[in-house]
């Protein structure tokens, strides 16, 4: 179902459903966010900093750093 949704989402996206469109919706959403977590990770491991003061992601992310 999702290559289905992935295909008509690329050469006919007037063909797309409903649940179609809210199932491709939901995959890319949750592998943006997982990837701004693995960059997050990877960002902080390297020690590397984008602005000062911690990031707007510190809070929220930052006890995956420290392993709790």
């Amino acid at each position: 179902m999702l290559s289905l949704a992935a295909h008509k989402a690329v050469y006919d996206p007037d063909a797309m459903g409903v649940l179609e469109t809210l199932l491709l919706a939901f995959v890319v959403s949750t592998g943006a966010m997982a990837a701004i977590v693995v960059l997050y990770l990877v960002k902080s491991a390297l020690g590397i900093n984008l602005m000062p003061g911690p990031s707007p992601l510190h809070d929220l992310l930052y006890p995956l750093v420290r392993g709790y």
